[in-house]
């Protein structure tokens, strides 16, 4: 198998400083020196609560080990069947109600 280089660098030699003596990165500089942000940091305080969050909400999922055991024993056997219909309902259900419109 041959691998083939991309034209996009990779990290290590973004970050390796060139002939100028500077570290190349990709736009961060001319960004910055453009009056644009470069931020892209979260509060940890942000996190804890979106953690918070999230425990919570899977707390109160419910979980049936026996069903998934069932579930995996069938796909290991080969008994599992699925219905794309019903996979492609609810897939245009789910992105129906993240653009707003009911399904």
């Amino acid at each position: 198998m041959k691998i083939t280089r991309t034209t996009e660098p990779t990290r290590a030699e973004r970050t390796q400083p060139t002939a100028g003596g500077a570290a190349r990165s990709s736009g961060t500089a001319a960004k910055a020196a453009a009056g644009g942000s470069t931020s892209g940091s979260v509060q940890l305080s942000d996190l804890s609560t979106r953690l918070s969050q999230l425990e919570s909400q899977f707390s109160q999922s419910s979980f049936d080990a026996g069903k998934v055991s069932e579930v995996r024993n069938a796909i290991s056997e080969g008994r599992y069947q699925v219905d794309a219909g019903a996979v492609a309902d609810k897939l245009l259900a789910s992105a129906a109600q993240l653009a707003g419109r009911k399904a």
